[in-house]
């Protein structure tokens, strides 16, 4: 059953009602998210409550599904017909700030008089919307990943997580090592660990959170210059590449990794978030959470990259609506334990740290701390051909077994030319 505290959500929708008085007709904001489903219920809820004590302003929340979201907005944006606020993450920040469709968080009808101030008031999940002293959006979740161990796996291995899970990736190599069980072929029936090769998505979020580790920089934000022919790409290539060829302990041929843990079919998976909790007890999995692997000689304590979601001002839309999209995200997003408790989307609001929901749970700990160390993945236009283009280098090298140093190279020049159309 949903479970709302009412009273505190209207608490904070009469705070946003007196930041503005009520004048004239009412004013209608458009909000476009992507579905969510143990977040739909809440948001109507939400819409309702601050509705009803912001007279002043009419919601228009439309939600469509996650395969259709990120192309409705560019039509809609290419049309004139996109929302005055909407939900996005911050893999397209960067695509759209640079496309000027992004307007600056408004600062006084948020409730703050300067970043330092909102960045109290939201936590550091701000960073993933900030550029260059602005912020352009208010999370409404924040995620990083750490790895889980399948116990019962674990444990027929010889194995505890509590004591054997692996510091650093050359340790992670022995561990998969005892972890996986193999056919009469010698092919994996098991796999001790693998890498996520599932999607493009995930060389960002992981591959470049490696390269991170060793003190290198794929992306320079700023100077929309690509580096992807350094040594640090070339080592974290070389061992993915290991990983599938050399050693046989995985590879882009099998079962993705999410699917093949909550199947029983991999002891170990580090790109889930506290959200999968819920998956694993579906699946029966006695799970412990660790903290994802550093380089022995890595020169930078991070993790796996961050992402976040945020709800944005479209910074087309008439002054009035824009004031008034702002008065609905800072509402919206200051619901962090509502978000955690109802739909289980963890956000950098202090208060959530704070509840018994949050402290319960130990594990939650692992990712707090490693979201102090993570950072975001870069944010730059481009970003999905960027993603796509790196994953194509990778599978020219690890499946098709082509030179790294030419694909790399010319990886390079490929990214050149897509950031130079910017």
């Amino acid at each position: 059953m949903i479970r709302i505290d009412l009273k505190r959500i209207c608490s904070v929708a009469v705070i946003a009602m007196l930041a503005t008085p009520a004048l004239g007709e009412p004013v209608t904001i458009a909000v476009w998210m992507h579905e969510h489903p143990p977040r739909l219920a809440l948001d109507e809820k939400l819409v309702a409550a601050f509705e009803q004590a912001n007279p002043d302003i009419n919601v228009d929340l439309t939600i469509f599904p996650n395969a259709q979201f990120e192309q409705r907005l560019q039509i809609g944006f290419a049309s004139g017909d996109g929302p005055d606020l909407f939900n996005s993450g911050s893999f397209n920040i960067g695509q759209y700030r640079h496309s000027r469709l992004l307007a600056p968080v408004d600062l006084k009808t948020v409730g703050v008089d300067d970043l330092n101030e909102l960045k109290a008031k939201f936590g550091i999940g701000i960073a993933g919307a900030e550029f260059d002293g602005v912020a352009y959006g208010l999370p409404t979740e924040v995620s990083n990943y750490a790895c889980v161990a399948n116990n019962a796996l674990w444990r027929t291995a010889g194995l505890n997580p509590a004591k054997d899970a692996p510091a650093t990736w050359e340790e992670m190599v022995e561990v998969a090592r005892k972890l996986t069980r193999r056919d009469d072929g010698n092919v994996p029936v098991v796999r001790g660990f693998d890498f996520n090769w599932s999607d493009p998505i995930f060389m960002w979020l992981t591959f470049n959170a490696m390269v991170n580790q060793l003190g290198g920089t794929v992306i320079d934000e700023a100077a929309l210059t690509a580096d992807f022919d350094s040594v640090q790409v070339r080592t974290v290539m070389d061992f993915w590449s290991a990983w599938a060829n050399d050693w046989a302990l995985g590879g882009p041929q099998y079962t993705a990794s999410r699917d093949a843990f909550l199947a029983g079919e991999l002891a170990t998976e580090c790109t889930f978030g506290s959200w999968g909790r819920d998956q694993f007890k579906a699946a029966g999995i006695d799970y412990t959470f660790f903290p994802v692997p550093r380089w022995r000689e890595g020169t930078v304590d991070t993790g796996f990259n961050a992402y976040a979601y945020y709800m944005m001002v479209n910074a087309n839309a008439p002054p009035e609506r824009q004031e008034a999209a702002w008065r609905f995200a800072a509402f919206y997003a200051s619901q962090g334990e509502a978000l955690f408790e109802e739909a289980g989307l963890f956000t950098t609001v202090p208060a959530v740290q704070e509840l018994e929901s949050y402290t319960s749970d130990g594990s939650n700990t692992i990712f707090t701390d490693e979201l102090d160390k993570a950072v975001f993945s870069p944010r730059v236009p481009g970003f999905n051909e960027l993603g796509d283009a790196l994953a194509r280098a990778r599978d020219r090298i690890v499946i098709n077994h082509e030179d790294a140093s030419a694909a790399l190279g010319e990886l390079e020049a490929e990214a050149s030319t897509i950031l130079g159309r910017f």
